[in-house]
């Protein structure tokens, strides 16, 4: 998948400012964790080895704010965990497109399909959902150590597209 223009025209016009500016390092993307937390438990995964008082922290939304407004990349990514988990997500997103930052929101969509259908994520040309799949049925499944997450992961994918 090529990159929107609308998009690759905000990068293009950021890094000119930038060295008109002078700087030689600036950020591009920020990629922001809000929580370590997960709807799965991949074996190949390190995350799910964290103590669970860890496990169990998010990040605020005002200084996820914070961090989106110092850094100032034009792009933020937001993994996880599961950043579905986050209990702030609606509003992060809805703010991050108010500041017409471009989204990359990193989900294993299990959960996709109930939130747009909820109303969460409306259409947006800042929000691509960036969805993690390990292969066809039987390997996703056996990859992410649970069956039947590839057949949600595909119903949000396609409500998604809709």
């Amino acid at each position: 998948m090529s990159v929107p223009a609308a998009q690759a025209w905000t990068v293009a016009t950021y890094v000119l400012k930038q060295r008109l500016l002078g700087r030689k390092r600036y950020p591009l993307v920020l990629m922001l964790e809000p929580l370590l937390r997960c709807n799965l438990a991949c074996a190949g995964c390190g995350k799910i080895q964290y103590p669970a008082h860890i496990l169990k922290r998010d990040l605020s939304l005002e200084d996820a704010l914070r961090a989106v407004d110092e850094c100032g990349a034009p792009m933020v990514s937001i993994p996880g965990g599961e950043p579905m988990l986050w209990p702030h997500i609606q509003a992060f997103v809805e703010a991050l497109i108010k500041r017409r930052k471009y989204i990359y929101l990193c989900s294993n969509a299990v959960l996709l399909k109930e939130k747009l259908e909820a109303g969460w994520f409306k259409p947006s040309k800042y929000l691509t959902f960036s969805i993690h799949m390990d292969g066809p049925r039987d390997e996703h499944d056996f990859a992410v150590c649970r069956e039947g997450t590839y057949d949600k992961a595909m119903a949000g994918i396609r409500m998604a597209v809709d």
